[in-house]
């Protein structure tokens, strides 16, 4: 027993290394775009502070060069495409009844970085920021696509987008300075999301959906009418859903290395073939309440948990 408890854990681990290096591919799968003429005015944005367990503090934007004061500022997106392609970590998106995207994020207001005066921030990908925010936006295609081009904002990134356009979020790049939480609320169109760490949260979506997540929990909370297909997958961390009473699914539920817990009232037909489970993990795949939309929920280390919408 403890032999083949040795081997599952390996499994596990290789289905996550292979899980992460898909995410990366998909991440580095994107075209680097080409870099616009910046605008006259366009400021650099950069630098964000990092605390350590021993209370000192870094600015990766410079030694011996005090931060200035910090100001929300709020930017129309100009030339909006019928896609959204957001290279971001540490981002609020929020869905709404307006046609605009709009872009609020913390930045100084003043010019601190003398040495920086009359200078862009740019890239590897040969992306400059003209955005003023430290971002730059660009739309080739019928997709807008906007991208961290320095270090990223301390801050959490808020934006407000129309509740019915699709959206692509491709984060990992900065996580490792802040949390790198993705959160979207209130999102009636297509939803992707790939990233490396940090948790996604999804709150009053539709679908379809299709989030990868090598570290990090998966929540999401659906509302009607629920469309598929659903995909939520996490290498390392839990997959928590909330669906109407009502709904009905055709599942593939899997953890390798933990339970998966369901409501009462959600009632699962026993298939023909029954799915294999692990000794460390479980397995269910079939119709829930009768059947429906395509649903996906797997994790390799961690719960599943299928909630009821309240």
């Amino acid at each position: 027993m403890k032999k083949i408890r040795i081997m599952m854990i390996g499994v596990a681990l290789i289905f996550a290394s292979a899980l992460q290096a898909q995410v990366n591919e998909t991440l580095e799968s994107v075209a680097a775009p080409k870099p616009p003429n910046p605008p006259k005015k366009a400021r650099a944005v950069s630098g964000v502070v990092v605390s350590n367990s021993n209370n000192f503090t870094f600015s990766s934007a410079g030694f011996g060069r005090e931060k200035g004061p910090k100001n929300w500022k709020e930017i129309k997106v100009p030339n909006l495409g019928n896609k959204l392609l957001l290279k971001l970590d540490n981002v609020y998106i929020e869905g709404y009844k307006g046609k605009d995207v709009l872009i609020t994020a913390k930045v100084e207001e003043s010019e601190e970085n003398d040495r920086a005066k009359g200078l862009r921030v740019i890239n590897g990908s040969g992306l400059s920021d003209n955005s003023g925010l430290g971002m730059n936006i660009k739309t080739e295609g019928g997709v807008t696509e906007i991208s961290m081009v320095g270090m990223p904002l301390e801050d959490s990134i808020r934006i407000k987008i129309p509740m019915d356009l699709p959206v692509t979020i491709k984060g990992g790049r900065g996580a490792m300075f802040n949390a790198g939480v993705i959160e979207l609320k209130d999102i009636r169109a297509e939803v992707e999301v790939a990233s490396t760490i940090g948790d996604v949260n999804l709150l009053n979506v539709t679908g379809p959906i299709n989030v990868k997540v090598s570290q990090g929990d998966v929540t999401a909370k659906f509302v009607q009418p629920v469309k598929g297909p659903i995909s939520l997958v996490a290498a390392m961390g839990a997959v928590d859903v909330a669906f109407p009473k009502n709904f009905g699914a055709n599942v593939d539920v899997k953890s390798s290395m933990g339970n998966i817990y369901a409501a009462d009232e959600f009632q699962f037909e026993k298939p023909a073939e029954e799915a294999k489970s692990t000794p460390m993990g479980n397995a269910v795949k079939g119709k829930m309440n009768g059947g429906g939309q395509d649903v996906i929920l797997k994790t390799s280390m961690g719960d599943i948990y299928i909630r009821t919408q309240k």
